[in-house]
């Protein structure tokens, strides 16, 4: 009897060890009849990785395997492998190109798939990486490999799982009981073979040795077995992508916490579809966004049957994050130019019911729409993306804070500017957000004080500003700075509430002198900030001990949208009591 718990070991501590559980998992698939209901699911235990079953292992399966593919080998214009079930690459080249050309030509899906012409399969990222960064021979070779254990293909499997058998991986042991295997059977292979930088980013040409006894150019070779599941997890963990506007190159993997393989396996198809290309550093939290709107949406469908293998959750319960490889174009080849983790945000609390799937759905489309639109190539922008990224991955709030402290003077910028001005965070998915990444501060979001203000800061800013841009300026001044000069003081509670104090009395002061100008009948109308406003605010810093925070939050909600949608028009929702009166058709986001 097999046991029903496989560990991977991290060796690395890079992508590499992910893919090889990804590639161990496929094996462990491939023996499970089909007719079986068995569950499988990876697991990450901190130093390894756990490829676990409900139930062993049965010794039939593994005795009786009949040899089974992992992968494909690829014939590309210089070179046919002369493997079975083999890929044209150049025809599948052509076909994508031919694909893309008709789409410039503005042709819809359905017009192009009566002329035969198709999206590009799933798995061609991962075939374009791999012959884009030289390591067609070396894949090819391998499968080549797998292929000769044909006759005696039981006893490959069990090497396999007699290496992962255990938490620490004996790969010498494997390697040694293997070699035994070839000769009985006169294969002509090697037990080593070079890891190949496309799968082991930290082992590429050059200074790579554990021991600094010396430099050479040359790479690090491995156990042909080992690098054979790291391409097979390769096609079922990473998504290659070229980064926009160059020839660099980014490999997503996937880090599961306590992945289900069904689960995985139909999210992450269409999370293949759902990310394009972009700049380096959008890429990366664009990726993280829409693999958490691809499980959500999963989920949603998945209500009411049982092919969704999971009732409750969020997505980073299931995989923990996504590592990003960027590979650096030299002219005639690619080098590992860095490696980090984005973390799934935790922001999106446990999902119990499709009314809060739609609610993190909306809340995330609306990241995604801001996050999309901001160039990196301009510095603050740049910035933006960054502070955004530093939010995911340190799930950190202060990084988010640093975000809309930008956004606001950044949005403020693009009104000025004129032109359609930037989407803005709106204070329900704000909400949302805070509360769900920390429950406590929900006290403070909802606090009326703490509303009152931050409306007033909106009213003197963001609001006024819009309609200005719109060439219809209010009778208020624009407090251009009013953001900067709150957080300025923020560190310091005396100073904040001095900030606070004098924003009120210039507030109120500007009302009377507007409704004094109109006789009491302004073409906008706001309400007083009230004493009692600044004094919610003020105890609130004292039971929080933290009037950065506060200042904070008063930014982000301040900057943020307070538009509201019936019968499919935008308005300001504001109203004789409230003591604030817009026109609805000039509110426009």
């Amino acid at each position: 009897m097999y046991p029903q718990k496989f560990y991977v070991e991290k060796t690395t501590g890079t992508p590499a060890d992910t893919q090889i559980a990804y590639g161990l998992a496929r094996v462990i698939e491939k023996l499970v009849p089909e007719d079986n209901d068995l569950d499988l699911k990876i697991e990450d235990l901190g130093d390894s990785y756990c490829v676990a079953l409900n139930y062993p292992l049965e010794e039939t399966w593994v005795e009786q395997a009949e040899f089974f593919p992992l992968l494909r080998a690829l014939d590309t214009a210089k070179k046919s492998s002369g493997i079975p079930n083999s890929v044209d690459y150049v025809a599948h080249q052509q076909r994508n190109n031919a694909y893309f050309e008709a789409r410039k030509k503005g042709l819809k899906e359905n017009d192009l798939a009566e002329q035969g012409l198709v999206p590009p399969a799933l798995d061609w990222p991962c075939w374009a990486i791999i012959n884009q960064m030289a390591a067609t021979s070396g894949y090819n070779a391998m499968i080549t490999n797998w292929h000769l254990h044909k006759d005696c293909f039981p006893e490959l499997i069990k090497i396999i799982l007699m290496l992962f058998g255990d938490r620490v991986n004996d790969s010498d042991a494997a390697e040694e009981k293997w070699a035994a295997i070839a000769k009985t059977n006169g294969l002509n292979i090697k037990a080593q073979t070079s890891q190949l930088q496309v799968l082991n980013p930290g082992m590429g040409k050059g200074g790579n040795k554990s021991k600094a006894s010396g430099l050479s150019i040359g790479g690090l070779n491995g156990f042909w077995l080992i690098e054979y599941l790291k391409f097979s997890g390769m096609f079922y963990a990473a998504i290659p992508r070229v980064v926009s506007n160059s020839k660099d190159r980014k490999t997503y993997v996937l880090r599961p916490k306590s992945l289900d393989w069904r689960t995985h396996s139909k999210v992450f198809a269409e999370f293949q579809n759902a990310l394009y290309a972009q700049t380096p550093v959008k890429m990366d939290v664009l990726a993280v966004i829409r693999y958490c709107q691809v499980f959500l949406k999963q989920w949603k469908a998945g209500q009411g049957t049982s092919a969704f293998r999971f009732i409750r959750g969020r997505p980073g319960d299931h995989v923990a994050a996504i590592e990003a490889i960027h590979y650096k174009h030299l002219g005639n080849a690619h080098a590992t130019m860095n490696l980090s983790t984005i973390n799934l945000p935790q922001w999106l609390g446990e999902v119990e019911s499709v009314e809060q799937a739609d609610l993190f759905l909306n809340m995330l489309a609306e990241h995604e729409t801001i996050l999309r639109n901001l160039e990196e190539k301009n510095s603050r922008e740049n910035a933006l993306l960054r502070h955004y990224r530093d939010f995911l991955s340190a799930r950190d709030l202060k990084s988010f804070y640093r975000f809309t402290a930008i956004y606001a003077g950044y949005v403020m910028s693009k009104l000025i500017a004129g032109g359609f001005p930037p989407r803005r965070f709106h204070i329900s998915n704000l909400e949302v957000l805070i509360v769900n990444h920390n429950p406590k501060l929900a006290t403070i979001v909802h606090n009326s004080g703490f509303c009152r203000i931050a409306e007033a800061i909106r009213n003197s800013t963001v609001r006024p500003q819009y309609h200005k841009s719109k060439n219809n300026p209010g009778p208020f001044e624009i407090r251009y700075g009013l953001g900067s000069d709150l957080l300025r003081n923020a560190s310091y509670p005396e100073k904040f509430a001095q900030a606070l104090s004098k924003f009120m009395f210039e507030y109120n002061q500007e009302n009377g002198r507007v409704n004094e100008r109109f006789r009491n009948k302004p073409p906008v109308r706001r309400k007083n900030i009230r004493t009692e406003d600044i004094e919610q605010v003020l105890t609130l810093i004292d039971e929080y001990r933290d009037s950065e925070t506060i200042a904070n939050l008063l930014v982000a909600f301040g900057y943020a949208s307070d538009l509201q949608n019936r019968g499919g028009q935008d308005f300001e929702e504001n109203n004789d009591e409230q003591g604030v009166n817009h026109d609805a058709a000039e509110i426009v986001e």
